[in-house]
């Protein structure tokens, strides 16, 4: 079908999801909006409707199917869109009334995505997702394509239009929403300001002629300085909250400073700050703040890196410490007083005097405040470097914190500077979309807010139920499992079932957003509008949310307070809540659907529910209690047999290598994730199988073109094509060295290799690649 750009052209693209037959939730795609010169070319587009009803003013569309064989055109972007759109409206979502008893149901993309060629003893990975990759791309502007960023892509796009709409809502929240998305993008916002804005924000630091280290803090507050702070629930009380004091990261991973073989990329990172500085003086010609023009360049660059030099020597020998077996070896608790001796460089009295509310002020005692700090003296260490370095050394630092903290402001010379070092750096080739980045600005404001507004108008309810079953029959599973379990002794079981118990699992969204009295509360010390320049408006939104933040410290926690929006297409586990949430964004396209087989659903997001219960009794979980407080709940045996089960996924992680990089994967940063990645597929399958004996056969469901795959192997099918994933050379390197979760292909494949059912399901034998001499298992 050719889509010719001077026609108003509206696809209507529906969400089915099973509710008896109704229209859920629809989305209009304007095509002409996209691209008005572009010229699409969609092969075998049909929209089949057997059944539309009219009932109380809506329109009822019952059975309908979305398909296309092939889309052409000469917008790559729009023909990305309809890759991740067409599967997911499509023949891969199917409605309630078009599965009947024995009835097949059409999943085009996962059998066209299956090589037959590549046997999946050999490489499960492979030959599930072959074909799926042939036919991704990654976006120039990202690092990978994933099964993930197809519907992201989409749910991105449903959030513009709720902020667009938003002056709508009868509200002053609406109107902030829509004004700043779109100052962000607002092409004249930035061009009004070149580098003025950042030089005047350096001649004002200047002109308050500070004595003190102090003075700046709480003038540059919330901005991090030489120590970040924040506000986090007290490890061994989750109910209340307390001061935490670290030190920052350095602007790239602290291996190119450290590693002599890592150090090409420091030498970057030296040419983009010089240019950076270079651009900064040339755009200062009467040398009001560079005084001494391009012969101050060395000077700044050299503070700048010694900093920075420091900052990765920290970094690196923090990094050991990040799967420790034992977090009270971490974290120290100390009074304000204690804090004065050891960080002498501040007056932390009259800092949190300062930065304080009165309202808090009135209802603590400073003296008596819990704050947290590292164990280990990397406080002290950088408290020591501010002693040591020359005063200039700090004032170049100082006014380099200004520069950074608006470098948003800077003209289009600086944004090319950093997509050149991202490049090198990352891979990247593109900036990102400006409208994916000011809807990431707004909804990191906004969240609960926008967030409520997207469940009201695109969750479907009859979802989160049926969802909520899977979670039910799951945790029995996974209850099943400690039971059973021949390592551990009978109290440590008691506190594990017990654990499990306690777990709050939000399916969809958390009710917290839809706490209209507590976000109205939260929202009433924010005001601007349009009149208000965008860097204005940043600084009042960062002063209201640390305000928000410190205002903790008076406040009881309520377990389930902290979580993320529902709009992410991704699941999280908190340990300081003992809390679990399974996204909306998470419980699409192949991930979940009514429709589906059980052993699909199982697979897929079976999988991810089974991975975050595991995450709760992993190498960090493991290590709190019920409530989320740090408390070692285990017998001393058990605990060692623990440890050995958990050291044993890590040598097994340590040991493959990545042809296509060069690289062993890190099984040390990446344990937790691996630890529950194989218990939430080994309990994702155990509640299956129970599902399944007591399902009626007789109206089992069957997939076109898997007739002959038995329940396992559609289970494992479906968890493998989960994580299908189109990634760059330097998206996995950067993973490797900086990611907690492993690479999609080593995810599939090892925890699979570690599988008996795996190996049962699809026959396969010694020596082939899938099947691992050793197996490791905790759960």
């Amino acid at each position: 079908m050719l889509l010719p750009s001077n026609i108003n052209l509206f696809i209507l693209l529906f969400v089915i999801w099973p509710t008896n037959g109704g229209l859920l939730n629809r989305d209009v795609l304007p095509i002409n909006e996209i691209d008005s010169k572009a010229i699409y070319d969609l092969k075998n587009f049909t929209i089949k409707i057997p059944e539309i009803t009219f009932n109380n003013g809506k329109f009822i569309f019952n059975g309908v199917d979305i398909s296309v064989d092939k889309v052409e055109g000469s917008d790559d972007n729009l023909i990305n869109t309809f890759q991740g759109i067409l599967p997911f409206f499509g023949n891969t979502e199917v409605t309630t009334d078009q599965v009947t008893a024995n009835q097949k149901i059409s999943i085009p993309e996962l059998v066209s995505s299956i090589n037959q060629s590549i046997s999946p003893c050999d490489d499960f990975y492979d030959h599930v997702c072959s074909g799926w990759i042939k036919n991704h791309h990654i976006p120039e502007h990202d690092l990978a394509y994933t099964k993930f960023t197809d519907i992201q892509y989409i749910i991105y796009q449903q959030l513009i239009d709720i902020i667009q709409e938003a002056p709508h809502i009868n509200n002053g929240i609406g109107q902030m929403i829509y004004t700043l998305y779109n100052k962000c993008l607002d092409p004249n916002e930035k061009n009004r300001y070149g580098t003025s804005y950042v030089m005047y924000k350096v001649q004002e630091l200047r002109s308050r002629r500070f004595r003190f280290l102090t003075d700046f803090m709480i003038y540059f507050h919330p901005k991090t300085t030489f120590f970040s702070m924040s506000v986090i629930p007290d490890p061994y009380n989750s109910s209340v909250n307390s001061i935490y004091i670290a030190t920052p990261e350095p602007g790239i991973h602290y291996s190119h400073f450290i590693d002599e073989d890592e150090k090409n990329m420091l030498i970057e990172y030296r040419k983009y700050l010089r240019k950076f500085l270079e651009l900064l003086v040339e755009s200062d010609p009467y040398r009001k703040v560079f005084k001494e023009g391009p012969a101050e360049i060395d000077r700044r660059l050299e503070s700048i890196l010694i900093y920075e030099n420091k900052l990765a020597i920290l970094a690196n020998l923090s990094s050991a410490d990040s799967h420790s077996d034992n977090i009270s070896e971490l974290i120290r608790k100390v009074t304000l007083k204690e804090l004065q001796s050891l960080l002498p460089s501040v007056n932390w009295q009259r800092f949190f005097e300062n930065i304080l509310s009165q309202k808090v002020l009135d209802k603590i005692d400073l003296s008596s405040v819990s704050i947290y700090i590292d164990k280990k003296d990397y406080l002290q260490q950088m408290d020591a470097f501010l002693h040591k370095i020359s005063k200039n050394t700090i004032n170049d630092l100082l006014e380099w914190f200004i520069i950074q903290s608006y470098q948003y402001t800077l003209d289009e010379r600086f944004e090319q500077l950093s997509l050149q070092f991202n490049s090198i750096y990352l891979g990247v080739k593109k900036k990102q979309p400006k409208k994916l980045e000011c809807l990431q600005t707004t909804l990191h404001v906004f969240t609960n807010y926008i967030d409520s507004l997207y469940v009201t108008k695109h969750f479907n309810m009859n979802i989160k139920s049926n969802v909520e079953r899977m979670v039910k029959n799951i945790l029995a599973a996974f209850a099943d499992t400690i039971t059973t379990t021949d390592w551990m002794d009978n109290e440590t079981k008691k506190n594990a079932l017990k654990k499990a118990d306690k777990m709050i699992i939000n399916v969809g969204y958390s009710k917290i957003i839809f706490n209209k009295t507590k976000m109205e509360e939260d929202y009433s010390s924010l005001y601007f509008n349009n009149e208000n320049m965008l860097p204005d408006i940043i600084d009042k939104i960062n002063k209201w949310k640390s305000s928000l933040g410190l205002e903790k410290l008076i406040k009881i926690n309520e377990r389930n307070s902290n979580t993320l929006p529902s709009y992410v297409s991704d699941a999280y586990y908190l340990p300081s809540e003992n809390t679990i949430g399974i996204l909306a964004g998470a419980l699409q396209n192949s991930s979940y659907n009514d429709a589906f087989p059980i052993p699909f659903n199982y697979g897929a997001i079976g999988s991810i529910i089974g991975h975050e219960i595991t995450h709760g009794f992993d190498d960090t979980g493991s290590q709190y209690d019920e409530l989320g407080n740090f408390k070692n709940w285990w017998d001393k045996s058990s605990k060692e047999k623990f440890l050995k089960k958990k050291n044993c996924f890590v040598d097994m992680y340590d040991k493959i290598y990545v042809d296509e990089v060069g690289e062993y994967l890190d099984g040390y940063n990446t344990q937790g994730e691996n630890i529950a990645d194989d218990g939430g597929i080994r309990i994702a399958y155990k509640a299956m199988k129970k599902v399944l004996q007591s399902e009626d056969y007789s109206s089992r469901k069957t997939v076109e073109g898997l007739e002959g795959y038995s329940d396992d192997q559609l289970f494992f099918l479906n968890y493998a094509f989960s994580w299908c994933s189109v990634e760059s050379k330097d998206s996995i390197k950067y993973r490797i060295r900086e990611d907690e979760h492993t690479i999609p292909k080593y995810r599939v494949n090892t925890i699979l290799r570690n599988n008996v059912e795996f190996r049962n399901a699809f026959n396969c034998h010694k020596p082939d690649y899938m099947v691992s001499e050793e197996i490791c298992r905790i759960f």
